[in-house]
């Protein structure tokens, strides 16, 4: 499963729910460039490199697919792509927006019962106010990040299912995203 969405969505909440939820669910962790916030753990949240370390993997062409978001690389990197698919579990890869648009086509030609969930709100203010109580930005890159979300949610046609998580009602999110999870299990591919 690509789980993705706007900053502020709460991708990380349901993503966390749903591991919790199936045992045999592996979070991918993926490979970033920017600064651990202090809540953040390395391995776990990302695998947190330097910016010369980041460019130096991709010189080698060790990204399944990367991207550049506000100065800082994020990318899934393919041998821990193989590690969590060579697990034996099901996979859930919290990504952002312009990773699913690199990779969609290729995840779905390799990995058929792939689902890709979008995580959206019906108020954009929700997301704004989710942004401020992190308060891990200056207002000129929250003004960015409330801009590039609103973008982000409108690619809705890039995804298989989008689930709205409303404010305070992620219960509902995860069983949404869970019953998406079960469906895709049972899928019948040709």
């Amino acid at each position: 499963m690509v789980l993705s969405g706007p900053s502020g969505v709460g991708k990380d909440s349901v993503m966390l729910e749903l591991l919790a939820k199936y045992p045999k669910m592996q979070k991918l962790v993926t490979t970033n460039s920017r600064p651990k916030r202090e809540e953040e753990q390395d391995g776990f949240d990302y695998h947190f490199v330097s910016r010369e370390e980041f460019e130096k993997l991709i010189a080698e062409e060790a990204f399944f697919e990367w991207v550049e978001y506000r100065g800082h690389y994020r990318g899934g990197q393919k041998r821990h792509v193989q590690e969590a698919l060579d697990s034996g579990k099901d996979v859930i890869w919290r990504i952002d927006v312009r990773g699913v648009m690199n990779i969609r086509a290729k995840v779905k030609e390799m990995f058929p019962h792939s689902a890709f969930v979008m995580l959206a709100v019906s108020d954009p203010d929700i997301l704004k106010k989710r942004m401020e109580e992190r308060a891990s930005e200056t207002q000129a890159d929250l003004e960015w990040s409330v801009d590039m979300a609103m973008w982000e949610q409108r690619q809705w046609h890039h995804f298989d299912f989008v689930v709205h998580n409303e404010e305070n009602k992620l219960d509902e999110t995860v069983a949404a995203v869970a019953n998406i999870v079960e469906a895709t299990r049972m899928k019948v591919v040709e």
